[in-house]
């Protein structure tokens, strides 16, 4: 799977999770906890050549 397609799966991924944070009534603290979790985890398997798993640690 190429990286864009990865980036747009990802990019999905962090808006639908924010608006689910949105529409569930969410804290704006616990809201951006969840999204920031969801960038550095694309972020760490976009720039890594072994997935997230061994790649993010090593």
């Amino acid at each position: 799977m190429s990286k864009t397609v990865q980036s747009l799966i990802w990019a999905s991924a962090i808006i639908v999770a924010a608006l689910a944070c949105v529409s569930s009534g969410v804290s704006d603290a616990a809201s951006f906890g969840i999204v920031m979790g969801l960038s550095g985890a694309a972020w760490g398997s976009l720039h890594s050549d072994l997935g997230c798993g061994r790649g993010c640690l090593s």
